[in-house]
């Protein structure tokens, strides 16, 4: 304790714990219901965003809480938490129910095993306890462990009697029923129906249960970068498994669509054809983006996969990124970010870039007084940057940003510099999707360069 500085008690992003993470999870699937061991004061403290994000389905109703007080905690009573598993499961005939530990309960590590056989005797349906520890990791810890503890739950067959034809993929951050996650999951089948394949199972795809359940049925498993972490369940069912990046950015798709068909068996020949036909399918609309954006400066706000992806869409079309603050840190920082671009997006940055991992409030606040306290003409000393980055000065910063992406979060705490936003990730509570809006795929860096174009347009 002597080590840690009041910065350590600063509440961030990242300060949604897996308690959260593992309520999002239960979100991207339709029947089920996230049951919290919890006290009162946990509903608050962890509703509201994804609330005020989700536009299209109910996020405060298909999560119950315990609500046990201190003498249930230190007896270790189960009862208050069996009775309102029984009650709103039949009430709302969810098809599975995830228990979700606060602090305390992860502290105590009260044993759920005995629970679970009851609720499953009385419910009929699949009860899981996936066991977080909510003082050690982030929010998207708490995501990807809920996958691997539904791995673990299901029934596998011999991986011999599995569908040759049939993958399925794991790690897609299903965070609302709204168009831009409907239209990823429709471009992530798209693509691999394009290789040969099906993908019945997408965790998350905001489907039914018995959806998910048919991951017993691929013969391969594709795990995008929010899964990586369970492939040692994988590995322990003895399960063909591929990790990879994300299909973001032009290069990413391609990189992503090669390793899949490549892994999948898949002949390089067809490969090349699917990526012949798509690219040709959008050059002239990329030539469009690239004519009205190159040169234009950018800030990123996101976790590393989606922050990579995004850098790289950019600077494709000749975009020069200034500001990248990566979100949260169970899934990396500027590392994990430059290992993405140059290995899987096949990008470089310029060294002038300014980083900021895992900020806090105020390092986020102090970028925008920086660009406040500057007049916009002021910020022509670096419109020499370019995609070729010559005769850039050592270090730029947000004040030298035309355009900023990143969450609900971030625009608050930017918007004195007055900066034209692109709202993008968890949480987006300002902007909503009503028709298919991707960001994964071809089509996705299309969709994010367009919305790009539009916050420019309105500046």
């Amino acid at each position: 304790m002597a080590e840690l500085t009041l910065d350590d008690l600063v509440i961030k992003a990242s300060s949604h714990t897996p308690f959260f993470g593992v309520y999002l999870a239960s979100h991207g699937i339709i029947d089920s219901m996230c049951m919290c061991h919890a006290s009162v004061g946990c509903k608050v403290k962890t509703q509201y965003h994804l609330v005020d994000h989700d536009g299209i389905e109910d996020a405060h109703n298909r999560r119950r809480y315990s609500q046990f007080i201190d003498e249930d905690l230190i007896q270790g009573s189960t009862d208050q938490l069996e009775d309102e598993i029984r009650a709103w499961q039949a009430r709302r005939n969810s098809q599975l129910v995830i228990i979700d530990g606060s602090t305390p309960i992860s502290l105590q590590a009260q044993p759920m095993k005995p629970v679970i056989k009851r609720m499953e005797e009385v419910t009929g349906v699949d009860v899981v306890h996936v066991d977080t520890r909510n003082y050690d990791d982030d929010l998207y810890a708490g995501w990807a462990q809920t996958i691997g503890t539904l791995l673990r739950r299901q029934e596998w067959p011999d991986e011999s009697d599995a569908n040759a034809d049939e993958v399925s993929v794991l790690g897609y951050p299903f965070d609302r029923y709204e168009s831009d996650n409907t239209a990823n999951v429709a471009e992530i089948r798209r693509l691999l129906w394009a290789l040969g394949f099906k993908a019945k199972a997408i965790a998350f795809a905001g489907e039914r249960y018995e959806d998910f359940q048919q991951v017993v049925d691929a013969r391969s498993h594709i795990l995008l970068p929010y899964a990586h972490s369970q492939a040692k369940v994988l590995r322990k069912l003895k399960r063909t498994q591929l990790k990879t990046g994300l299909p973001m950015s032009l290069a990413g798709t391609k990189s992503w669509l090669t390793a899949v068909g490549e892994h999948l068996g898949v002949s390089e020949a067809r490969v090349q054809a699917v990526i012949s036909r798509e690219t040709q399918r959008i050059k002239r609309s990329f030539e469009l983006a690239h004519r009205k954006l190159r040169g234009k400066k950018f800030a990123v706000f996101a976790e590393a996969p989606r922050a990579a992806g995004l850098i790289a869409t950019m600077m494709e079309v000749g975009m020069v990124p200034v500001t990248v603050g990566v979100l949260h840190f169970s899934l990396g920082g500027r590392d994990a970010v430059q290992k993405a671009l140059r290995e899987h997006h096949g990008i470089e940055l310029p060294g002038f870039v300014k980083w900021v991992e895992d900020p806090t409030p105020a390092q986020v606040i102090a970028l925008g007084k920086a660009a406040s306290s500057r007049p916009r003409e002021g910020r022509k000393e670096a419109n020499d940057l370019c995609s070729e980055h010559e005769g850039a000065p050592d270090v730029v910063g947000f004040e030298h940003a035309d355009v900023a992406i990143g969450t609900t979060i971030e625009r608050e705490h930017l918007a004195a510099a007055n900066v034209p936003w692109v709202e993008f990730g968890f949480p987006s509570e300002n902007h909503h999707c009503l028709f298919p809006s991707p960001w994964l795929g071809f089509n996705g860096a299309l969709h994010v360069l367009q919305r790009v174009m539009e916050a420019l347009e309105k500046a």
